[in-house]
């Protein structure tokens, strides 16, 4: 049995860091591609539901984290001899593993969900300091780059005052009309107002 701990700590250890040094983009591994809010009318995507439990099962993150500390916990228990019983240590090998697979998915779920659950408004915008980057004057629309709420969004932007903006220069949002930003010289006695 020693041999099963031994290929699952490797072959998590190797997930692990591989996820570590290389990242992982915006594919977090974990099957659900950015559908958190999708909920149907049935009620399966329920929080806590069989879909749910599906998904995490289905995962890579799972898989990882199930190996690796599958592994381990089986390596140091039944390898070391600190229990009696090789099926003492496998239980407690699988209990772990599950626990950490299990913890790992939903640990990320609810980080990615606290971030995607909240929609900019127009207000978020207003005050917010922006980078021109496609300069623009009086009757014509440029672009600007403005953070909100931990997002880079780029904006259509045009002059609230008539003023013309240089490529790379920093405006203030004075207001928004749809998606086109309304900006500002950022001046001392408008950045003390946002």
């Amino acid at each position: 049995m020693i041999y099963v701990y031994v290929f699952a700590l490797v072959l998590g250890g190797v997930l692990l860091g591989a996820s570590m040094l290389l990242g992982g983009g915006e594919s977090h591994g974990d099957g659900s591609h950015g559908t958190e809010g999708a909920a149907s009318a049935d009620g399966h995507d329920a929080p806590g539901g069989f879909e749910t439990f599906l998904v995490a099962f289905l995962s890579l993150r799972f898989w990882t984290f199930f190996l690796a500390f599958f592994g381990l916990t089986g390596v140091v228990l039944d390898g070391l001899g600190l229990v009696a019983s090789t099926i003492v240590a496998a239980i407690l090998a699988l209990a772990m593993g599950l626990g950490a697979g299990g913890g790992a998915v939903w640990l990320m779920r609810r980080v990615r969900a606290d971030d995607s659950n909240s929609a900019a408004t127009t207000q978020d915008y207003v005050g917010k300091t922006a980078r021109v980057l496609v300069a623009f004057g009086p009757g014509r629309t440029g672009k600007v780059r403005v953070e909100v709420r931990g997002s880079t969004i780029d904006l259509l932007a045009v002059s609230i005052d008539g003023a013309s903006f240089a490529l790379e220069e920093e405006v203030i949002v004075v207001e928004m009309e749809g998606t086109r930003a309304k900006v500002a010289r950022l001046t001392p006695d408008r950045l003390s107002k946002a």
